[in-house]
């Protein structure tokens, strides 16, 4: 994902809770492009106002070094359950990292849903 980032980004990502327990990190402009949706939420409903605290709260800049390596934030560690060993996962548009026990968790949830994941799939045309 660094070789397609635009300079713009400056090395920079930014790491945060996902909606499951992994941490998500997203390029420095798709972030922006997050927020500028965020700032529309309705400052006058609480759910709204919930949602954006929980979101951006636990969000931390984060830059790769030269070899690449980013060091994520130990309460975000802590919050995915990582231990010792992690597995990352592309996203698109961001880049999931997880406990392997975690995903596989998440993973057995979904194993008896193949056709719901099919019908998803027949609509994106794949």
């Amino acid at each position: 994902m660094r070789k397609a980032l635009s300079p713009s980004n400056d090395r920079t990502f930014v790491a945060t809770r996902g909606a499951d327990r992994c941490i998500v990190i997203y390029p420095l402009e798709v972030w922006n492009a997050i927020e500028s949706k965020l700032i529309n939420l309705s400052k006058g409903r609480a759910l709204h106002r919930q949602f954006t605290r929980n979101f951006i709260r636990h969000a931390e800049a984060v830059r790769y070094d030269s070899q690449g390596r980013i060091a994520l934030p130990a309460d975000l560690i802590d919050y995915a359950g990582i231990d010792k060993n992690i597995e990352i996962v592309g996203m698109i548009d961001r880049i999931e990292v997880w406990d392997p026990e975690q995903l596989n968790e998440i993973e057995a949830q979904f194993i008896d849903r193949q056709e719901e994941l099919e019908s998803i799939a027949n609509e994106i045309n794949f």
